[in-house]
């Protein structure tokens, strides 16, 4: 039975700090969050990793883990100061639907099937295709739907406001109400004269606030 190699072992933790130290650097993204230069840095670095283990010199593998880091740091931030660099390294949205209508062309630029989508959809309880005011792809592979105006939820302002409406117009019935009976005797017969607060008012009232 082979004795244990306490170098391997302290190379080993020391790996892992530095691994450690050097992720938190490089960002808190996920893997699901990584755009393709992430995703090449972080594979790099964890195949670069593990080469102190195996026998190379532990300097020069962290010297080439920080070159890696540091790179993919300044890219990240020349895409900040030169826009036209997000769309080499990173992308931008590609659109697959909009109002209602699937992109075929655009499926086919991502290559993406119809089926893929509609899976998608139905895993964002999306039902229908027309359904759908935007659906894109971001750069790093995931998917983004907006609804049509008239599916969007109602949020708790929309919902508050809109009961307030209602408590206003309800006030507006009960003090039309209130001075119907402390209105004068009818006219005569020979003059018609139409109450301005009929039900009929009231109602069509009601339809113009809750349209505005």
């Amino acid at each position: 039975m082979g004795t244990l190699d306490f170098s391997l072992v302290w190379k080993t933790l020391l790996t892992i700090l530095y691994g450690t130290l050097i992720l938190r650097i490089a960002g808190r993204k996920s893997l699901a969050q990584m755009t393709v230069a992430q995703t090449v840095v972080m594979l790099a670095v964890g195949t670069v990793l593990i080469e102190p283990l195996v026998g190379a010199e532990l300097i020069d593998t962290f010297v080439l883990v920080a070159v890696a880091v540091f790179t993919l740091i300044a890219i990240e931030y020349s895409e900040i100061r030169f826009p036209f660099l997000k769309k080499i390294f990173t992308g931008h949205p590609v659109v697959l639907i909009e109002n209602g209508e699937m992109k075929r062309e655009r499926l086919k630029q991502v290559r993406m099937t119809i089926q893929q989508l509609e899976m998608e959809l139905r895993q964002a309880s999306i039902s229908k295709v027309s359904d759908v005011k935007w659906g894109t792809i971001e750069p790093n592979g995931r998917f983004g739907f907006i609804l049509k105006d008239e599916l969007q939820p109602v949020d708790r302002w929309e919902f508050e406001r809109l009961l307030d409406r209602l408590a206003n117009i309800e006030r507006s019935i009960t003090n039309h109400s209130n001075g119907a009976l402390d209105a004068p005797p009818p006219a005569p017969i020979g003059n018609e004269i139409k109450d301005s607060h009929s039900e009929e008012d009231v109602f069509k009232k009601l339809v113009c606030e809750v349209k505005k």
